[in-house]
């Protein structure tokens, strides 16, 4: 019976993905959910505000 030899004898190995053009995606998707956070915080106190007002 023959010795299992180490990865890298001419095996390619699966890709996991992580190229280039994930870290360009993942950083949009950050920017998004940034900009829809300040989005939703700036309706809460708009509507906080409204709510004050015609309290008076």
């Amino acid at each position: 019976m023959a010795a299992a030899s180490p990865a890298g004898g001419g095996v390619r190995l699966a890709e996991t993905g992580g190229g280039g053009g994930s870290t360009v995606i993942a950083g949009i998707a950050a920017g998004l959910v940034g900009v829809g956070g300040g989005i939703a915080l700036a309706v809460r106190r708009r509507a906080a505000v409204r709510g004050q007002r015609s309290g008076d």
